[in-house]
């Protein structure tokens, strides 16, 4: 059964430490995905078959991005409803987000297939890897609804308060990744479709564990009526859920953005920085797990009416992330190279690769800090400001590449990062505290 969990009750800090550790080896899990998927391709086949996979992160983040912001609306309300005891709404929430996210995805789907090619040409993605770069991207396009049903299934369960289910179901998932990777590459001799096709099997077996927990789960079998058409419903979810997918999509456009000056330096920074991005991804979802605890804590005690119960877990939660970005940043100032080496083979990329991560080792606390605020705000149901967010970082990007790429050339695009990452902090933090004082004040007059 489910492990469900009402975070409305109890000490702040053990419960959100209990459910933070699922959280965080889920993340870690997660990005074996893609360490993996990195690894067995840069050294299976070559680096140019990696700077073809590289060259496709920003717009599949760009594409799962929305998607997975809209499936945030769905899992906000489902933790309020769950919070405040009330499972008839939360039925609700669960059938009509999976007809809204299936409807929307589709069309993303199709849409993503006729744009991808033209996309990555705008981009200048070099000759030598665009082929490569569009048979990978093309695959994990048509897998959308695989990986929506995944994310769906895991949301669910983790505004149910289980975070134990999806860790199992992630481990699950990154051990046939992980085989099929071998088998497809190393054994069949594949290139790049090979690992895009290992990582959408795993995915369909994760999302097969978790349909399969949810079922014994009570109070979330769905009934007939729960499908008739709530209008108003999906249009609260779309509200909460379509700044969030916008803000995901808006930071993807300045990650493509900064695909693009990279991809201007040449093919061996295209490596480089594909390596970069992967090793600092990981240790960014470090961060993200406790983002994702603290949206689910946020969002049930908001349902249920606990304000001050939310400051408290801010506190216990903002100590984990100090520890958390303490590690990142040593791991990224002290030891680039090591890490460089465990994805890349040339030195001469590999020695590329060290100032762009020691600068953002200096500045993991902001982004560490970021997921913390925004992910309160989110599971609050305040999406508006972190979509503003996303502007912001754009414009942060796009300014400092601006005056610096052309100055000090590759180091300037991890300035640009850093500097995105601490202005959308900023903002969030400000209106986080504005928000917090105003329900407490709410919440005084009765």
């Amino acid at each position: 059964m489910a492990h469900t969990k009402n975070m409305t009750e109890g000490k702040p800090f053990p419960i959100i430490f209990a459910y933070f550790i699922p959280v965080l080896c889920s993340t870690i899990f997660q990005q074996l995905y893609s360490i993996v998927d990195t690894i067995i391709v840069g050294k299976g086949i070559d680096d140019m078959a990696l700077a073809a996979v590289g060259s496709t992160g920003a717009i599949t983040f760009f594409i799962f991005g929305f998607i997975m912001g809209l499936g945030s609306g769905m899992a906000v309300l489902m933790a309020q409803a769950f919070g405040a005891g009330n499972y008839e709404n939360l039925r609700k929430t669960i059938t009509m987000g999976f007809l809204s996210c299936g409807f929307v995805a589709v069309i993303i789907m199709l849409l993503s297939m006729i744009v991808v090619k033209p996309v990555l040409v705008l981009l200048n993605t070099s000759p030598l890897i665009l082929e490569d770069a569009i048979l990978y991207i093309t695959i994990i396009i048509l897998g959308i609804p695989l990986t929506l049903l995944y994310n769906c299934l895991s949301a669910i369960l983790s505004a149910l308060g289980d975070s134990k289910t999806p860790l199992v179901a992630v481990v699950i998932s990154t051990i046939i990744n992980v085989v099929l990777d071998i088998a497809f590459i190393m054994g069949l001799h594949m290139r790049v479709e090979g690992a895009a096709i290992a990582t959408l099997i795993a995915q369909f077996c994760s999302a097969i564990f978790c349909y399969m927990k949810l079922r014994k789960v009570p109070f979330v079998h769905l009934k007939k009526e729960d499908w008739k058409l709530d209008i108003k419903l999906i249009f609260t979810q779309f509200k909460i859920g379509i700044p969030v997918a916008f803000m995901n999509s808006v930071t993807a456009i300045g990650c493509l953005l900064l695909q693009y000056f990279v991809n201007l330096f040449g093919v061996n920074y295209t490596a480089a920085y594909s390596a970069c991005s992967r090793i600092t991804q990981f240790l960014m979802q470090l961060s993200s797990a406790v983002g994702m605890t603290i949206s689910t804590y946020a969002g049930q005690n908001l349902g249920a009416g606990k304000i001050e119960r939310i400051r408290q877990g801010l506190k216990e939660a903002s100590k984990i992330t100090i520890i958390i970005t303490i590690f990142s940043s040593m791991c990224l100032i002290f030891a680039p190279r090591f890490l460089a080496s465990i994805i890349l083979t040339d030195p001469e990329i590999i020695d590329l690769s060290i100032n762009y991560l020691r600068i953002c080792g200096v500045m993991m606390w902001a982004i560490g800090f970021l997921f913390l605020v925004r992910s309160t705000l989110q599971g609050m149901g305040a999406t508006v400001v972190p979509m503003i967010s996303g502007f912001l970082e754009l414009a942060a990007r796009v300014l400092m590449i601006l005056l610096l790429a052309s100055r000090v050339g590759y180091p300037g695009i991890a300035i640009a990062e850093v500097t995105a990452w601490l202005s959308a902090f900023l903002l969030n933090g400000v209106f986080l505290i504005i928000k917090l004082r105003k329900l407490r004040k709410m919440e005084a007059l009765g």
